[in-house]
C-alpha cells in the first residue's frame, strides 16, 4: 500500500480518497501497433513485421504513419496475415522522403485479428555508418466496424547497423514470394515469383525489349539450380522471374542471384508440384482479383459479373503442363495446359470450368482459367474466389464483384 504522505489529518483523508478514486477509474486498454528492433549488417535486407495487439478492442480498420532514415535504407512493404485473414487491403504513399503512410481497410465489417498487419523489407545502404536508426510509428488512427474511434497506441522499432560490408544478406526466405499472392514459401514450376531484397537488381529499371522476357537484365540473372530465369522485371531492391520448368519432380532447388557472373545472393528453396495463386487488381494479392466478365471488360464493384456468366481468372503456380512449359516463351499455337486438375470456388460454390490453361499472347507461367459463375452464388462486391491446382489451394482474401 502506498505510504501516507507526512500531512495533517485532513490532508491524509483527501490523499485516502484520491487514492481510492483512481483505484477505481475506468482503464482506458488501447490497441498497439508496433515494431521490433532488429541488427543487421550493412547493405543487408531486413524483413520487419509490423505487429498488431487488440487489447480485446474491435478494429476493422488501421492507418498509421512510420518515420525512417531515407539515407540509411528504404522500405518495401507487404500485406502480412492478420490483414489477410480479415479480408483487408493495403494501401501507402510517400508523405515526405522519409515518411510513409498505411492504411489498411477493407469493404467488410470483418475485425482485424492479433498477429502481423504488413512485412516491412528495410533494404540497407551498404554506405550506412555503424549506428541505431529509429523507426517511429505515429498517427495512429483505428476505427471500428461501425466507422468509430478505436484507442490506439505505439511501440517503435530500430534497425541497428553494424558489422561490415562483407557480411551482407541481402535475400532473405521471406524475400521470395508468389508474384500473384506475395505469399512467401516454396515455389513451383512455371511461378511467377517476386524477389525483393537489398541492391539484387540493376540501379536502373530494367524491363526486357522487346521480347517479353530476358534471362539478363542490367547485368542480372538469377538462377535455379545453374538454369537461368526468365526475368520479367530487375530494378535495385526487386525483381520478377518465373521459376524454369526444370524444377518439376524436384524437393528443393538452389536459387542464386547473379552480377555480372558474380554471385551475390543464394538461398535454398522448398518445390511443391503447385503452389496456385490469382494476380489481383493492384498486386497487393488482396482485393479485387485480376478478372475479365464475359464482355472482356475488368470485374470490379462498378462492373460486376452476372450470375451464370463466364469469367476468365489470371493465376500463377499451377506447375508442370503438358506439353512441358517452355522458359520465357508467349503461348501461342498449341496452348500447354496444367497436369493436374484445375477447379474454382466461387462464393464457396463450385464454378464450372469451361477452359483451364496458358494465357494467349501471354508469358508461359501466367495460367487462364475461364469459368462461369454459379447461379445461385450469393450477390455482392466481395464475393470470395478460390482456385484450386491439385491439392493446393490459392490465397484468401481474393474478391469478385458479383450483381
Amino acid at each position: 500500500m502506498l505510504p501516507f504522505p507526512q500531512h495533517s489529518s485532513a490532508r491524509k483523508i483527501e490523499w485516502l480518497a484520491f487514492v481510492l478514486l483512481v483505484g477505481h477509474a475506468p482503464v482506458t486498454v488501447c490497441s498497439v501497433v508496433s515494431l521490433p528492433a532488429e541488427s543487421t549488417s550493412p547493405g543487408s535486407s531486413l524483413y520487419l513485421p509490423v505487429a498488431f495487439a487488440s487489447q480485446a478492442s474491435g478494429v476493422s480498420g488501421i492507418q498509421f504513419d512510420v518515420q525512417y532514415d531515407s539515407s540509411a535504407m528504404s522500405l518495401a512493404p507487404v500485406v502480412n496475415q492478420a490483414a489477410r485473414n480479415s479480408g483487408k487491403t493495403l494501401s501507402h504513399v510517400d508523405l515526405s522522403p522519409n515518411s510513409k503512410r498505411f492504411l489498411i481497410f477493407g469493404l467488410n465489417r470483418n475485425l482485424i485479428p492479433d498477429g502481423a498487419l504488413i512485412g516491412l523489407f528495410a533494404n540497407l545502404n551498404p554506405a550506412a555508418p555503424n549506428a541505431l536508426y529509429r523507426l517511429t510509428i505515429s498517427n495512429v488512427v483505428g476505427t471500428d466496424n461501425d466507422g468509430g474511434l478505436v484507442p490506439m497506441t505505439s511501440l517503435d522499432g530500430a534497425v541497428t547497423i553494424q558489422g561490415t560490408i562483407d557480411q551482407i544478406v541481402r535475400l532473405r526466405p521471406a524475400g521470395v514470394m508468389n508474384g500473384g499472392s506475395l505469399l512467401p514459401g516454396p515455389v513451383a514450376p512455371g511461378e511467377v515469383v517476386t524477389l525483393i531484397g537489398s541492391g539484387i537488381g540493376p540501379a536502373s529499371r530494367q524491363v526486357p525489349d522487346p521480347s517479353p522476357s530476358a534471362t539478363i537484365l542490367g547485368g542480372t540473372s538469377v538462377l535455379f539450380d545453374g538454369v537461368r530465369a526468365p526475368l520479367l522485371y530487375a530494378g535495385l531492391n526487386q525483381i520478377n522471374a518465373i521459376v524454369p520448368y526444370g524444377v518439376y519432380g524436384k524437393g528443393s532447388t538452389q536459387l542464386q542471384i547473379t552480377r555480372e557472373a558474380r554471385v551475390i545472393a543464394g538461398l535454398a528453396l522448398p518445390v511443391l508440384a503447385t503452389v496456385p495463386a490469382i494476380f489481383t487488381v493492384d498486386s497487393s494479392g488482396l482485393g479485387p482479383g485480376a478478372i475479365l466478365n464475359q464482355d472482356s471488360t475488368l470485374n470490379s464493384p462498378a462492373n460486376p459479373a452476372a450470375r451464370g456468366s463466364v469469367v476468365v481468372i489470371f493465376a500463377t503456380g499451377a506447375g508442370q503442363t503438358d506439353p512441358p512449359g517452355m522458359d520465357g516463351q508467349v503461348a501461342e499455337g498449341l496452348l500447354p495446359k496444367p497436369i493436374l486438375p484445375i477447379s474454382v470456388q466461387i462464393g464457396g460454390l463450385n464454378a464450372e470450368v469451361l477452359y483451364a490453361g496458358a494465357a494467349p499472347g501471354l508469358i508461359a507461367g501466367v495460367l487462364q482459367v475461364n469459368c462461369r459463375v454459379p447461379g445461385d452464388v450469393a450477390r455482392g462486391h466481395s464475393v470470395p474466389v478460390i482456385l484450386t491446382a491439385g491439392s493446393a489451394g490459392s490465397q484468401r482474401g481474393v474478391m469478385l464483384a458479383i450483381q
